[in-house]
């Protein structure tokens, strides 16, 4: 069963941001609790962790594209998966 990763909201007053790295590839281990992306928001630049473990499989938002809070932006799953070329 999919995982979904949401944009957080870092801030009270955070209503969008950007994606400007993923820290791991589709096909990737990711444990709970380990840096997964970077987030851009209006005031600063901050790493974000993993809220769960699994595969990562699908990175669902281009880099810098900004969505609002709560948005899917990538899934984890429980099974292995074969990377994008």
């Amino acid at each position: 069963m999919p995982y979904n990763i949401v944009m957080p909201q870092l801030g009270l007053t955070m209503t969008e941001g950007a994606v400007t790295a993923w820290l791991r590839r589709v096909g990737d281990w990711v444990e709970k609790g380990e840096p997964l992306f970077m987030v851009e928001t209006d005031k600063a630049e901050m790493e974000f962790e993993s809220m769960g473990s699994g595969y990562l499989s699908a990175i669902l938002v281009d880099l810098r594209q900004t969505v609002p809070v709560g948005t899917v932006i990538a899934q984890l799953k429980d099974q292995p998966v074969n990377p994008e070329p």
